[in-house]
């Protein structure tokens, strides 16, 4: 277990500045979307946690390192993915089922017969539009909502997870999303695309049960 991490209340002279930001902030804003980034590659909440707590020791320990060549965020998360992968190497289980949800989902396009084809007047656009149920009337429905994209999210692989977490959560530029996952320009593009994809569907299945 790793000790938590003591992040001294930002505004305080003993605050620690990582890339010119105050660590308070910066675990503030990052700390949940880093556990859910962590949680894809490890077996359980607890272990993603730890992994966070080894990152933030990690941040405290090397932030003069940082040479600002990427943003924060993007620094942050490299170190996540790093202790988080370390953490699943001591783990004993394999989680196969997401193995096989990744192989499985590969052969086909989530979105199959829901965009006009190619020569289409209204090409790329939906034949389908998404139902207006995904408008929240109040904050019940919101709720509800919120608990839909919880579970629609753990449903997908764990590389398209890890990819909305970063672009569509964390609102991570394409570019450094790719650079984090180790991804070519053009898979990003084909791997966010599929895993928007499957969001949207995962989430009709649900409202539609």
């Amino acid at each position: 277990m790793v000790t938590p991490v003591v992040v001294p209340p930002e505004g305080t002279e003993s605050e620690h500045l990582v890339g010119g930001i105050p660590l308070a902030r910066l675990v503030r804003d990052f700390h949940g979307p880093m556990v859910n980034f962590a949680r894809t590659m490890v077996n359980s909440t607890v272990v993603a946690e730890e992994a966070v707590q080894e990152a933030w020791v990690q941040v405290l320990q090397s932030s003069d390192s940082f040479e600002g060549r990427s943003s924060v965020g993007t620094w942050l998360f490299g170190i996540v993915k790093n202790t988080a992968s370390r953490h699943r190497r001591r783990e004993s289980r394999i989680r196969d089922h997401e193995v096989l949800a990744a192989a499985g989902a590969e052969g086909a396009d989530p979105l199959s017969g829901r965009m006009h084809p190619a020569g289409h007047p209204d090409a790329g656009h939906w034949s389908a539009p998404p139902s207006r149920r995904f408008l929240p009337e109040d904050q019940t429905v919101a709720s509800e909502v919120v608990g839909f994209v919880r579970a629609a999210l753990d449903a997908l692989p764990e590389r398209q997870r890890q990819l909305v977490i970063l672009r569509d959560l964390v609102g991570m530029p394409a570019d450094e999303a790719a650079d984090i996952l180790e991804l070519s320009a053009e898979a990003q593009r084909a791997l966010l695309y599929r895993a928007r994809g499957n969001l949207r569907n995962e989430l009709e299945k649900r409202y539609r049960r």
